[in-house]
Formats: structure tokens, C-alpha cells, sequence
């Protein structure tokens, strides 16, 4: 994880796929983005609902397209972020037949520029997210003067 000089930003991912849906290339292309420096896992979850409808936890080892080298890089990926009731809501939006791949990460993408401007003297004073609504309203509002 980050720092104490810089935190990146942390988010959450979650896409819904029908059964059987070959998430693997996806799976690699987070890889990627870790391998790089990008971006930190810091909670993957795949999140199913039972005959009850009640979450449950599946495993990649669940899935069809996923081999055995996948499911080494994975280990450990699960660190308990995501709780019960998030579980629930996230299961709560999954109509039958689906599963979930939740991802908690940090963005590292500034890591480096953050370190150089912290090693020139400086420190952070705000961070933070933007709403997209707010971001639309904004850029609307400027086309429009």
C-alpha cells in the first residue's frame, strides 16, 4: 500500500457477467496495470448469490476460463475490505444466472511524481475525487458562456 509521503486515491470496481463469462483477459490486464506500478489490489472478491438469493464468495477456481497458473498470482488478493453488507448490496444488484468481480484498489499512477515533489520540499495539502456530475455540470457550464 501507499506511503506515508503519498496515498493514492482508493476505488472500487464491481462488474456483473452472465455464468460462464471468460473474465481472465480482464483479470490479466489489472496484472498489468499492478506489474507496472499503476495501480494496488487491495480486496478482489467474486461474489454470487445462492438459491436463496443470499451472497456468497466464489472462487476463481469456480470459473471456466481461469487455469492454474491465474490462480497462483491471485493468492492472498482477498484481504477483507469488502464486508458483509457491501457483499450483500453487491449480490442485492445480480440477477440470476450472474456473478460479480469486485475490485478495491489504489491508484499508483502518481506515486513517482508525488515522491519527486515530496523530495523537493513539498507536501500535500488536498486530494481528493470529483463527482462525474459535477465534472458534466462544470464542463457544460463552460461551453456554455
Amino acid at each position: 500500500m501507499a506511503d506515508e509521503a503519498f496515498a493514492g486515491p482508493v476505488d472500487y470496481l464491481v462488474f456483473a457477467f452472465p455464468e460462464g463469462a471468460a473474465i481472465s483477459t480482464g483479470l490479466h490486464a489489472v496484472l498489468e496495470r499492478v506489474d507496472a506500478g499503476v495501480l494496488e489490489i487491495l480486496d478482489l472478491e467474486l461474489i454470487g448469490r445462492d438459491a436463496e438469493g443470499a451472497p456468497v464468495r466464489l472462487s476463481l477456481a469456480d470459473l471456466d476460463d481461469i487455469d492454474a497458473s491465474d490462480l497462483a498470482v491471485f493468492d492472498g488478493v482477498t484481504s477483507g475490505i469488502l464486508d458483509a453488507d457491501d457483499r450483500a448490496a453487491i449480490a442485492d444488484g445480480l440477477e440470476d444466472g450472474q456473478f460479480a468481480v469486485a475490485l478495491v484498489y489504489e491508484d499508483r499512477s502518481l506515486a513517482s511524481a508525488a515522491a519527486a515533489w515530496t523530495s523537493a520540499g513539498g507536501s500535500e495539502l488536498f486530494s481528493g475525487g470529483v463527482a462525474i456530475d459535477d465534472l458534466e455540470d462544470a464542463l457544460s457550464e463552460g461551453t456554455e458562456r
